[in-house]
């Protein structure tokens, strides 16, 4: 099922995620997955065909939890959302669960040679810019994430350089939630959602041009 306009998700999509949270079982879904579709899903499709021609493809997440990962793990998430990468690499995303909806935009984790070549831009010319940058959709209301960080220097940095708290990141992105409402069944959701990703396009042009993509197939 699909909407050609997003117009909002029905109250029963965050229903939805709060009944799967407390039944969180096949059973539950093969039951209740024509809600999923209708409410959850749908919307979202329209979400991201809204948002695509200024921000690109979107891949919507599976409802399915990969057990290869977490083979203990529930089934099923307990949110859905749609993600996207610049061309650069640089990811943006939309979650929504029962209690929010959540924007972010960034790396959440960098590997070896993003990692490399984001702690050669922090100790050049760029890095210099970067606190600025982050300032900037900071005051926008895009914070920064909770991202893994060194609790020493890296390796091969001595002394302590004036922006060692950026070289000990492993990873930037920075993000906003809003909390659930009834709202989020009017088209408010794609205005901010849209708002958020163009607030925070001077961290993404850095990233892009500094850090670049991850070397990880996915």
């Amino acid at each position: 099922m699909s909407m050609s306009v997003f117009t909002g998700w029905p109250a029963d999509a965050t229903t939805f995620f709060a009944e799967l949270a407390e039944d969180n079982t096949k059973e539950f879904w093969v039951a209740n997955r024509h809600r999923y579709a209708a409410a959850v899903r749908a919307p979202l499709v329209a979400m991201a065909g809204a948002l695509e021609g200024e921000f690109g493809a979107l891949r919507i997440l599976r409802p399915y939890i990969d057990r290869r990962f977490r083979p203990a793990g529930p089934p099923l998430r307990l949110d859905t959302g749609a993600v996207g990468n610049t061309p650069e690499g640089t990811e943006r995303s939309v979650v929504l669960s029962a209690t929010a909806l959540t924007v972010r935009v960034g790396h959440y984790l960098f590997d070896a040679a993003q990692l490399r070549r984001f702690r050669a831009a922090v100790v050049q010319d760029a890095g210099a810019a970067l606190p600025d940058v982050l300032a900037a959709v900071a005051a926008a209301g895009l914070a920064l994430g909770d991202v893994p960080r060194l609790v020493s220097r890296p390796k091969g940095f001595q002394g302590e350089h004036p922006r060692m708290d950026l070289l000990r990141l492993r990873a930037l992105h920075v993000g906003r939630s809003w909390p659930a409402g009834s709202w989020l069944g009017t088209p408010e959701p794609l205005a901010r959602v849209a708002g958020a990703w163009r607030a925070a396009r001077p961290l993404v042009e850095w990233l892009d041009e500094h850090v670049g993509p991850s070397a990880k197939v996915t």
